[in-house]
């Protein structure tokens, strides 16, 4: 991790393809480590933000910036500070996950690769399997795999979208303890999920829903705001639905 200040930030950020609005005015603002979910159905835009944040898609308006530079114009020491697990496996399943995770370690041009290499594992908690082909691993193993691919260069701002996806409820627990292990190591984590449920697990929540922010706030405060025993209801409470 690089030691110095961490920041993510957007304002107004909005992103049309042709009639359809998948990102509407969001404002956006991280200036310490924390948890951030991202919440809400499929389709609600959690994904164009996360790609507009990392500059990898241009907004149609708004603008946004990571450790003080523009999304748009992030080089190559500003992303060696982001680590970004996207939905889509980003791994090579005929190599095994030890070489998986030293294949990205020489990406980003690590001295002290074995070392980083094993300490990655050793978070995501696969050591006894760093031999296999990823092949051979379950979905939520690959997972895993992906996330110490991720994590494998020390990033001090973390974005992952949806990393929870077809993974079972143990190993589900098992990567928010790891979360919260980055954040109190200073990381800021951005988490995408469609499980609403699992979002008390964060710091803050922003709930989506059709491209639009329908407020943010920490877990508690929505629960106490709504009324709801849980952040579903609590969510369908702020869409009026209940």
């Amino acid at each position: 991790m690089d030691g110095g200040d961490v920041s993510v930030a957007c304002v107004g950020l909005s992103r049309e393809f042709g009639p359809t609005v998948a990102l509407d005015g969001v404002d956006i603002r991280l200036d310490e480590p924390e948890i951030l979910g991202l919440a809400g159905p499929n389709g609600s835009g959690k994904t164009t933000l996360i790609r507009c944040l990392l500059g990898l898609l241009a907004p149609s308006a708004g603008t946004s910036a990571i450790n003080g530079v523009p999304s748009l114009e992030l080089g190559p020491a500003t992303r060696g500070r982001i680590g970004f697990m996207p939905q889509r496996e980003a791994v090579y399943s005929d190599l095994t996950v030890r070489e998986n995770v030293a294949f990205f370690a020489r990406l980003y041009g690590l001295s002290n690769r074995r070392e980083a290499v094993e300490r990655a594992l050793s978070f995501v908690e696969l050591g006894d399997r760093a031999d296999d082909r990823v092949r051979t691993l379950s979905g939520g193993l690959i997972r895993r795999v992906s996330l110490a691919c991720t994590l494998v260069h020390d990033p001090d701002v973390i974005v992952l979208d949806e990393p929870t996806v077809g993974v079972d409820p143990v190993l589900r627990a098992s990567m928010w303890r790891g979360f919260r292990e980055r954040r109190d190591d200073g990381a800021i984590v951005i988490v995408s999920t469609h499980y609403l449920g699992e979002a008390t697990n964060c710091d803050r929540v922003l709930f989506l829903r059709d491209g639009r922010a329908l407020a943010v706030d920490t877990p508690d405060a929505f629960l106490a705001s709504t009324g709801a025993a849980d952040l579903e209801s609590a969510f369908l409470e702020l869409l009026g639905e209940r």
